[in-house]
């Protein structure tokens, strides 16, 4: 067998090694709720659960690598025997083999949303009150102990910067204007062809495949391959300059030229590719919008007089503002937290900073500078802000309200 065979081979095993553990944790958990929910008369449910959840915690601590003594191990097994019985209690006494199906159907989702996002979070939280560094980090993987600096990494947030030559409040005003710039091109972008694609036109169904592609790729393709038309050589808009001013040497005068972007203009380079990526996802929201608007609303508006833009202003706008407005939402918070485009484009492993915002910035903190306690405390400054932006942008434009449910 070649090496690459081998190694695909060897891929394959992994991944079903995985899958198969997931499996397996699927079925064990199954299994603890069928007992919970159709074992609970029964007269050895209460000492069997109870010592059975003592002695697999037990076994569980002694087998796995955390160098723990007997004794802990041994603590650890009790307080596991002592919350099963409670668990025992619960379901013997108060659910009583109820809704058995539902949590059964329910349980192996809401246990991977536990340990894929709930558990990372409250890690995170744990994290950001505590000092782990470099320096620290070789004592916590032995001992699993870190120290407590209390909001010292919250004031780090704001009083320093990950950066060298970006500070925090300037990396601040940079990705407000980020923000702002992107999701009103988005927006009124996506609104100008959805009014388009609205009307009756040959090859509709033509333009919007190839208006959705954008989107519709992958990322990571999409970026690199705009990032390739910004070539200093190469790339399509340095080449369409030089026949533009070649063809009109006037325009040369008055100090158009080739531009190296990726280097002179990586912030305004940015924008542009990620503008052309976020305006396909409002025009198809905004299109289905437009869509559900009734067209009796525009006859009875003809009739009576009213002009288009009068048509747009008293009908459209109203109408749509209950599918824009969260639709506005997701895409601050999207492009707010888009690194994707900046380090695709910008090669960022630490590279130029004239193009940082806070995510990217986060991102230098933990994995070039490795300063993880800072970063998660960082993490949590900008969810804050992204959290707090979200509930006053959706009550002040009552975007979870339907138009009919408003005075």
């Amino acid at each position: 067998m070649t090496g690459g065979a081998g190694a695909i081979l060897g891929s394959i095993l992994q991944v079903g090694h995985f899958v198969g553990l997931i499996l397996a944790a699927v079925a064990v958990l199954e299994a603890y709720l069928y007992v919970h929910f159709f074992r609970y008369g029964r007269k050895w449910f209460l000492p069997a659960v109870i010592l059975g959840a003592g002695a697999a915690c037990f076994a569980s601590l002694m087998l796995a690598p955390l160098q723990l003594d007997a004794g802990r191990a041994a603590s650890a097994a009790v307080c596991a025997a002592m919350l099963e019985a409670a668990i025992a209690l619960f379901f013997k006494y108060v659910i009583r083999g109820r809704w058995a199906l539902p949590y059964m159907m329910l349980a192996p989702g809401i246990v991977g949303l536990t340990l894929l996002i709930i558990y990372p979070l409250l890690f995170e939280v744990y994290l950001s009150f505590h000092d782990l560094k470099l320096t620290t980090i070789l004592h916590w993987s032995r001992t699993g102990e870190l120290p407590f600096v209390g909001f010292k990494h919250f004031v780090k947030v704001f009083m320093s910067s990950p950066l060298s030559e970006v500070g925090f409040w300037q990396l601040v005003l940079r990705t407000l204007w980020w923000t702002f710039v992107n999701v009103l091109f988005h927006v009124s972008g996506g609104f100008a062809l959805a009014l388009l694609l609205h009307h009756k036109l040959k090859l509709k169904g033509l333009y919007r495949t190839l208006l959705i592609v954008p989107w519709a790729m992958p990322q990571v393709v999409a970026v690199l391959a705009m990032r390739g038309e910004f070539h200093s050589q190469y790339g399509f808009i340095n080449v369409a300059v030089e026949r533009l001013v070649s063809w009109m040497p006037l325009l040369a005068s008055l100090g158009l030229q080739p531009v190296q972007w990726l280097t002179q203009h990586p912030f305004l380079t940015c924008c542009i590719i990620n503008i052309w990526l976020g305006i396909p996802f409002m025009m198809v929201v905004i299109l289905g919008g437009l869509q559900s608007i009734s067209q009796h609303y525009y006859d009875a508006a003809a009739i009576d007089g009213a002009s288009a833009f009068q048509q747009f202003r008293m009908i459209t706008l109203p109408l749509i503002k209950p599918v824009l407005a969260p639709a506005v939402t997701l895409g601050t918070v999207w492009t707010f937290n888009n690194i994707n485009v900046i380090y695709l484009v910008t090669g960022q492993a630490g590279g130029t900073e004239d193009a940082d915002i806070l995510v990217s910035a986060l991102y230098k903190a933990a994995f070039t500078y490795y300063r993880y306690s800072y970063s998660a405390a960082f993490a949590i400054v900008i969810f804050l802000i992204l959290f707090a932006f979200s509930m006053a942008w959706l009550k002040w434009t009552r975007g979870t309200e339907s138009v009919y449910e408003r005075d």
